[in-house]
């Protein structure tokens, strides 16, 4: 039996990476699923992925951090398929730069998409959710919301942000079955990383104690099971997906 049968996702950041891996995997999983990104052509994409393999897709073009756009997006969704049980919060984008180099655009850029873009996001949904008695959020956040990470100053304060938001969130709707959970990917071979993932000098997947760069399905499996009905009793926690990069170092010679 799929996994989301029945249920209708939104997925922001869709068209590509992560989100689209997440859009894809909960289609095959027997969601309809709203793919919804800046980039109207590789939502439009995504959704017509998942067309050509039997399921219900549809790319809604928007920008999280305008709240007209969520509200729009929302329209459209309900108009298309009548509810929303899933927000993937996905959509993101990342600054790197030293401290004294980030300006103040850098800044709010950083703050407006991974973390404002979240909270918009959620308002929108969460009257229909509320009205239906159930549903499921789940924000993408990152390691660099856990550790420090250099030339990251905006990106590490708002994924931090997002860490925070979930559980806020997750006590504010307390007895009203909406789950809100996080997803801490790690190193990850996306798009976003293209450059270190295909560069030999670089070996961030051997810094994992799994050995090995993550895939996007790696994340994509995570947000089935937050999605589905086996973590209804599963709210407020961040879930790394990460291969055990967080978990310690070892010193040079520690391990053979």
């Amino acid at each position: 039996m799929k996994r989301l049968a029945g249920k209708t996702a939104v997925v922001t950041g869709g068209g590509s990476g992560m989100g689209r891996a997440i859009a894809m995997e909960f289609a095959a999983q027997g969601a309809s699923v709203a793919v919804a990104d800046r980039d109207a052509a590789a939502a439009s994409a995504t959704a017509a992925a998942i067309a050509a393999r039997g399921g219900a897709g549809l790319g809604v073009a928007m920008d999280v951090t305008r709240r007209s756009d969520t509200l729009r997006m929302r329209d459209e969704v309900l108009a298309r398929f009548g509810r929303i049980d899933v927000l993937v919060n996905n959509a993101g984008a990342r600054c790197i730069k030293g401290f004294l180099e980030h300006t103040e655009e850098d800044w709010h850029r950083m703050i407006d998409i991974n973390l404002t873009g979240h909270f918009l996001c959620a308002q929108a949904v969460l009257p229909g959710m509320l009205q239906q008695g159930k549903g499921k959020i789940i924000c993408v956040a990152s390691i660099a919301g856990h550790v420090g990470r250099p030339d990251r100053a905006a990106y590490c304060a708002a994924k931090a942000g997002v860490l925070g938001l979930v559980r806020a969130l997750a006590m504010d709707m307390r007895g009203k079955n909406i789950c809100v959970n996080a997803i801490s990917p790690g190193s990850i071979a996306t798009p976003l990383n293209a450059a270190a993932a295909t560069d030999s000098k670089v070996d961030w997947g051997g810094e994992t104690v799994v050995g090995r760069w993550g895939r996007a399905e790696d994340v994509a499996y995570a947000a089935v099971y937050l999605a589905s009905e086996e973590s209804d009793y599963v709210t407020g926690i961040d879930l790394p997906v990460e291969g055990g990069w967080l978990i310690g170092r070892a010193r040079d010679g520690e391990i053979q």
